[in-house]
This record gives structure tokens, C-alpha cells and sequence, in this order.
């Protein structure tokens, strides 16, 4: 095909040396064999005339152009979607009065301005982004057939920041990461543009101050996470204000299998269906060893006690909720499934009174029902948690710190106070890991109820349970912070710049100050190369995540307060540590993964909730880091 030919886009030149890119929009001529879609019907003439007038991104999207009315350029579809707008005249506007910045950069900087479509992939990526995002929308041309694929040198990071010279803090402050790209930003989640959008770099998509003005969260869709850490994928208030919907029968997998108790009758688990003593204690040692954890709502000690001496102390509700989730560990879903529709469906009939065996396993089902999510699933889980909330309060919990504080004894031994302790302090976790990504900032639980405080060994129980509560009060106090961040938001949301309130930016301390308080065995070492750490067990790698989570959650909100162009640097400092968090999150995770399979992401509390929550948060990083870059 003849170069001369007008009616042809011209493709970027990849082949030339970067600091020959023109950051001006390119002109073309109008084509000859352009044509005007004319409608037969004349009573349609108000829209032919809208469509003869829209540009030629929304005229093959085939949506609304607002500069078909407005006549300006370019039209705020393209503005949102970052494409360069081209009239329907054939021209791009760039005689207009609309200009785009232009400022000239370094050769240095040119690499960084080019746009996502044009980053070179990491070879060693075990997910495609087809596996993640589905395959592209049929009906457009595979991008990567329009270019050719040129190396770069990738000793140069996004933006032009060295983010491997500077992390967040404690241990990440001594670290310098590689500059390979170890876990690569998968392409955004949209199908790719139309070839008259992909050839010519937009403009607009070098504006130096985009962060200010355009949340770069919104490239993701439904699945965003706001800078309040919202995802509005797990709350979205608009549909529950909208015309109600029928409720729908829940199918129940196993209605033939599950007896029904008689009215009146105690509620047990029937003979029939009660596992075998070596099933019941597999079930037993797979809960224990992966769930415990991080639903720490039983003593290991006098549960077996209980179960070899007296079984009928325990509570079939307990019971069932154990063997629902030791059935999904055990590789055998159905039996999990089973105990899971049990537990559910004798749960309404131990809700007559408050009873600590009932919270300790409402808790449990909450946890078990992360791997069989039904219809409305947050929802429920939210609901689960105000009833967990309610009847903790019921049953004094909430007063039992404050006693102890004002020096009022304890009617409990010690075994059943250090219970009570790690009761409040999960159905704490629960409310804030389960409601602030949902945009519940109003906690419940005040943190004043909540103790903290590191466990100490008590007499009567296991070491391992000492460890338990002791990892279990620092993983607490992770989410506490959260918890405050939330709480300082309702108090500064309605201010402009929250995020850079004095108020707000004190709470970076108590960042540092968990790191080096951690003891030495529940701390980790990020290899200097860039590869994942050793984790001893999936709970200290879980734990960690969580808090350089927090760490994102908590500078993204100064982010979009600062202008990323000012002099001081706050901007670039404040994105560096979020992209070192970032970067180790997702190291974390990968160790996670290869150590322990899925079953150590899946334990974590929120299961793969917590995991995809995490993944996106670390995703919007990513794209700011690109977009400045």
C-alpha cells in the first residue's frame, strides 16, 4: 500500500529514536472517501444531524457527543476515555481555541510519556490479561498488530522516579528494589480503542496535572477502588435506592439430605450424618492449622477437652461450622457445601437469646461462607456482622476491657478472659475489614472497647494459643489504624483537601511505630533482588499485606490533594511510598501463593475478597505511576 495514499493513518514511528516523538497533534487532511450516514426517515432529521456532527470516536461508539451541540472540541467523551478527538470535518481541531500543553521535556522523560499501549510487557508474567480481563472485543484490530515492538531500557522507572532508591518505612526503608518489573501492570480493563484513536498519541494524555483533575480510578470501572478505599463493586448505595427488587428462592444443594428437627426438640447434628472420629479429627486439624488464625474464637485446649470428654458442651453450631470448613480444606467441597447449608439452616433457631458459643460461631459461618458466596453476598456479610456487633455488646464484651482498666476483677478464669478479649477484637476486625471497603466508616466498636495489648501466656492453655492471640493483637492493630483513618474521614470529609489536614497526615506515625515494635519472628525481609520474601506461615504474609494496604489507603487521599507538579516534592515522595507498598504487597502475595497454593490467600479473612480488593488497590497505583510517567 502507497505511503502517498491520503486515505491512510500514518503509524507512529516506533522505529525512530524516542527523543523524536512530537507531542503535538498530528494534522490530516480530510479523507476523499469520507461519508455521512444519512437517515431515510425525515422525522429522524434532529439526529441525522447530531451524528453528521459527532466526532468520529463517539460516531463509532456509537455514543452521545456533546460538541455536536456545544461546537467544542474536543468532546468530553474523549476527554474521559483519554482519546484524541477528531471532528467529523476530517480535522482535529488543533486550530481551535482548545490547546493541549505541550511543555518540551528530556529525552529522559520522553519514555515515560508514552502511552500503556506502548509498555513492553514483562516476559516472565505467568497471567495473561485475556485470563484476567477476558479476550478484547471483537470488531476491533489486535493493537499490537499496529506497532512494532521496540526495547527499551527498563533500568529507567515510571514516572522518572527511582522508586527502588526509596520505600515506605522500617525494614522497606533499606531496601533498594530491582529495576525489572516483577509484577507488570496488566492493560487497563476496556477493549481497545479504534484505529483512528490508536495511531496518533492523544494530547491530552500528556497533561502534567491529569491526577488533579481526573480520578484515574474510574479506569477501571465497576471495579475501582476510590481514594477513601471504597469499591463501589461492594456497595452500590444508587441500586439500593432504585425500585426495589423481588426477592428470589435461594436453591439449597442438599434439601434431601438435611433433616429437618422436630418442633420442640433440641437442636443437635443427626447420627446420620455426624463424620466418623478420624474424618472429625482431620476436619479438626485442617481448621486449626489454617483458619485459627485468624478466627481465633476457640481454645484449641478445651475444645479437644470438650470433644473427648463431654461432646455434647459443644455446640452443633460450632460443630457444623468447623466441618464446613474443614470439608473445603480437605478437598472435598460437597461435604463442605453440606455442613455449610446445616449450619445455616439452624442458625435462626439459636437466635432467641445471646449466647457466646452462638457469636463464636456466627463468626465462624461468616468465614465459611467466603467459599460459597450466594446471591447479595456483601450484603449478607455486613448483616452477619451487626449481629455480631449487637450480641457481643449483649454479652458485655465490650465492657470487659474497661473493667479490667478500672480495676474491677474478673469473674472469668483466665482462660475465659483471654477468649472474651479475642472475641471483641474479631468482631472488631470483622465490622472494619468487612464495612470500609463497602464505605462504612461509622464503626460500632468504638476503639476504646478493643484491647490491644499483646497476650500474654495463660496458664491451662497451649503455647501455640499464646502465639495465636499474640499475632492475632498485632493484626489487630493494623486494622485499628484503618479504623481511625476511617473515623478522622467522617469527621474531614466534608473539607476541601482532607487528605492533607494536619489530623489526617498524624496517623502516618503509627505506621512506623507498628513495624518496629513487630517481634523478630513475625517480621519479614525483602531480597534485595526484587524477589519474594520467606514467610513462615500464610498468616505473617497475610498480615503484612494488610498493612502495606493500609499504607495505600492512607497516602492516596494526600495524593489527590497535592499538585504534582510543586517544587517541594511532597507529590513525588508520598506516590513513592504507595508504589513501593504496592510493589510489596504484591510480593507478598506471590509468596503466599507459591508457599502455601490458594489455600493461604483463600484463609485470610475475607478469603479472595481480601486478595482482589488488595490486587485493584495496587492496580490504581500502577496506573498513576504510568499516567505521571
Amino acid at each position: 500500500m502507497s505511503n502517498d495514499d491520503p486515505t491512510v493513518r500514518r503509524i507512529l514511528p516506533q522505529q525512530s529514536q524516542m527523543n523524536s516523538f512530537s507531542f503535538a497533534p498530528q494534522q490530516y487532511t480530510q479523507r476523499e472517501t469520507q461519508k455521512n450516514y444519512v437517515f431515510v426517515d425525515e422525522h429522524n432529521r434532529h439526529k441525522r444531524l447530531k451524528v453528521m456532527r459527532a466526532c468520529e470516536g463517539c460516531r463509532r461508539r456509537k455514543i452521545k457527543c456533546d460538541a455536536a451541540t456545544t461546537n467544542t472540541w474536543p468532546c468530553s467523551a474523549c476527554i474521559r476515555l483519554k482519546l484524541h478527538c477528531v471532528r467529523p470535518n476530517g480535522f482535529d481541531g488543533a486550530n481551535d481555541s482548545t490547546t493541549y500543553d505541550t511543555t518540551p521535556m528530556n529525552p529522559s522523560d520522553q519514555y515515560q510519556q508514552m502511552p500503556m499501549q506502548h509498555q513492553v510487557m514483562n516476559p516472565g508474567t505467568k497471567i495473561s490479561p485475556a485470563a484476567m480481563y477476558g479476550a478484547p472485543q471483537p470488531g476491533y484490530p489486535d493493537p499490537s498488530a499496529q506497532y512494532q515492538h521496540v526495547q527499551y531500557d527498563t533500568s529507567q522507572q515510571p514516572g522518572g522516579m527511582p522508586y527502588g532508591a526509596v520505600a515506605p518505612s522500617g525494614s522497606m526503608m533499606e531496601q533498594h528494589y530491582a529495576g525489572q518489573n516483577v509484577f507488570p501492570t496488566p492493560p487497563m480493563h476496556q477493549p481497545p480503542p479504534p484505529p483512528a484513536a490508536q495511531q496518533q498519541p492523544s494530547p491530552e494524555a500528556y497533561s502534567p496535572g491529569e491526577y488533579q483533575h481526573h480520578d484515574l480510578a474510574d479506569l477501571l470501572g465497576t471495579l475501582k477502588v476510590n481514594e477513601t478505599g471504597t469499591a463501589p463493586y461492594l456497595r452500590n448505595k444508587a441500586s439500593f435506592r432504585r425500585e426495589e427488587e423481588p426477592a428470589i428462592e435461594d436453591d439449597e444443594e442438599f434439601p434431601a439430605n438435611l433433616p429437618r428437627p422436630a418442633p420442640g426438640h433440641k437442636i443437635r447434628i443427626p447420627p446420620e450424618l455426624m463424620p466418623d472420629d478420624e474424618t472429625a479429627l482431620n476436619y479438626f486439624d485442617l481448621y486449626f492449622t489454617h483458619v485459627h488464625p485468624y478466627v481465633p474464637v476457640l481454645c484449641k485446649t478445651v475444645f479437644y477437652q470438650q470433644w473427648n470428654t463431654d461432646r455434647n458442651s459443644i455446640s452443633p453450631l460450632i460443630l457444623e461450622a468447623i466441618f464446613a470448613m474443614g470439608g473445603r480444606l480437605a478437598e472435598e467441597p460437597g461435604e463442605g457445601q453440606q455442613w455449610l447449608a446445616l449450619a445455616s439452616r439452624h442458625a435462626d433457631s439459636f437466635m432467641d437469646i445471646p449466647r457466646l458459643s452462638t457469636l463464636q460461631a456466627l463468626l465462624m459461618i461468616l468465614k465459611a461462607r467466603e467459599a460459597a458466596p450466594k446471591r447479595g453476598y456483601y450484603y449478607r456479610s455486613w448483616m452477619t456482622v451487626v449481629q455480631c456487633v449487637q450480641m457481643g455488646k449483649d454479652l458485655g464484651l465490650d465492657e470487659h476491657y474497661e473493667d479490667h482498666q478500672a480495676g474491677i476483677s474478673c469473674e472469668f478464669t483466665p482462660v475465659e478472659c483471654q477468649l472474651r478479649k479475642r472475641l471483641w477484637q474479631l468482631v472488631f476486625v470483622c465490622e472494619v475489614m468487612v464495612g470500609a471497603p463497602q464505605g462504612r466508616h461509622d464503626h460500632a466498636v468504638k476503639l476504646n472497647t478493643v484491647d490491644f495489648t499483646a497476650a500474654r501466656p495463660v496458664p491451662g492453655c497451649e503455647e501455640s494459643e499464646y502465639h495465636i492471640s499474640r499475632n492475632f493483637s498485632y493484626f489487630s492493630q493494623v486494622v485499628r489504624t484503618v479504623a481511625t483513618m476511617s473515623k478522622v474521614y467522617t469527621r474531614l470529609r466534608r473539607r476541601k483537601d482532607w487528605g492533607v489536614d494536619p489530623e489526617f497526615q498524624q496517623l502516618g506515625q503509627s505506621f512506623n511505630t507498628w513495624l518496629t515494635e513487630l517481634p523478630p519472628d513475625l517480621a519479614i525481609s525483602f531480597p534485595p533482588d526484587g524477589s519474594p520474601p520467606w514467610i513462615p506461615s500464610h498468616f505473617i504474609g497475610n498480615m503484612h499485606g494488610y498493612y502495606y494496604l493500609a499504607m495505600i489507603l492512607f497516602h492516596r487521599p494526600i495524593l489527590s490533594s497535592l499538585d504534582p507538579n510543586s517544587p517541594d516534592g511532597q507529590w513525588k515522595r508520598h506516590m513513592m511510598i504507595c508504589y513501593s507498598s504496592a510493589k510489596a504487597l504484591c510480593r507478598l502475595q506471590e509468596a503466599t501463593l507459591n508457599s502455601f497454593g490458594l489455600t493461604g490467600l483463600q484463609c485470610m479473612q475475607r478469603g479472595f475478597s481480601f486478595s482482589l480488593y488488595a490486587g485493584l488497590s495496587c492496580i490504581v497505583i500502577h496506573l498513576v505511576g504510568f499516567r505521571r510517567g
